[in-house]
């Protein structure tokens, strides 16, 4: 009997193994790197009211690398497929993934805008090229969703909002591997534009919520989820956002006074992660 039974499973491993596909792609959440550039601010006390920036500084992105070759494919999207496409000299950002640490990952600063159907709001992506094993050579693709949405004006039309030119986010990767791999490479100088770093607050009565966002034109986010939420009777007190440094000194009747003890530090990298934008 325990000889039947054994080769009755030997017989159905191989079938439910090729029952099970293996996926046609992952995901993950990426985010990039920045390193902020010095910047003077005042030593004195500030005050602030309503929502105001209490400390603005720009940031660099760290890693830039240029595609060598052309590159296309697709990637599936649920029923259909997003295609892929990039050519030579193209600057991509190195994004940093949560769980999967060990896979180089770059992507574009230009945007794509997908309808997938006519119903639902068009995807908003960045196309990203893959280096799994450190050889300088993209090997898969993938696409980072921008948390943006679409909406539709008076006459119907898709419109998209203030998209940043860096920013993270949900990140999904094909598992089979691009037909032609393509070389890259790193950039000492590249094209793509500081990020603003902001310490924010939003100042109602005797509560103050302070966050830490990045800027770019009209598009702004949350970096991540620092936050702190002080009230009148915690005052004075000095809070710390990836480093920099205010001290809150007092909070009355709607003003917050304020003073920056120290910023970003220029020497230690900030990530930022996906947010949404607004």
């Amino acid at each position: 009997m325990q000889r039947t039974a054994l080769l009755a499973a030997l017989l159905v491993a191989p079938l439910l193994m090729a029952q099970t596909a293996p996926p046609t792609s992952i995901t993950d959440n990426g985010a990039p790197v920045f390193e902020a550039q010095a910047v003077d601010f005042p030593a004195d006390p500030q005050t602030a009211t309503g929502t105001a920036v209490l400390l603005s500084q720009q940031a660099n992105i760290i890693g830039v690398v240029r595609v060598d070759a052309p590159v296309a494919g697709s990637i599936a999207v649920g029923n259909a497929s997003l295609a892929l496409q990039l050519a030579p000299g193209t600057e991509l950002f190195p994004v940093v993934l949560q769980q999967r640490r060990e896979v180089r990952l770059f992507c574009t600063v230009a945007t794509d805008v997908t309808v997938l159907t006519p119903l639902r709001p068009p995807l908003v992506t960045r196309t990203c090229l893959a280096d799994t094993n450190g050889d300088r050579i993209f090997d898969y693709m993938g696409y980072m969703q921008i948390n943006v949405t679409p909406t539709r004006n008076v006459a119907g039309a898709w419109e998209t909002p203030p998209v940043p030119h860096v920013s993270g986010g949900a990140v999904t990767l094909a598992t089979a591997p691009i037909p032609s791999p393509v070389p890259f490479t790193p950039l000492q100088q590249h094209r793509i534009a500081p990020v603003t770093i902001e310490i924010t607050a939003r100042i109602v009565g005797e509560v103050a919520t302070i966050d830490l966002r990045s800027r770019e034109g009209d598009a702004s986010a949350p970096i991540n989820d620092q936050r702190v939420t002080t009230i009148a009777a915690n005052t004075p007190r000095t809070i710390t956002l990836s480093g920099a440094q205010i001290e809150l000194q007092s909070l009355s009747a709607g003003t917050l006074t304020y003073r920056v003890i120290n910023g970003f530090a220029t020497d230690q990298p900030i990530a930022i992660t996906n947010g949404a934008r607004r």
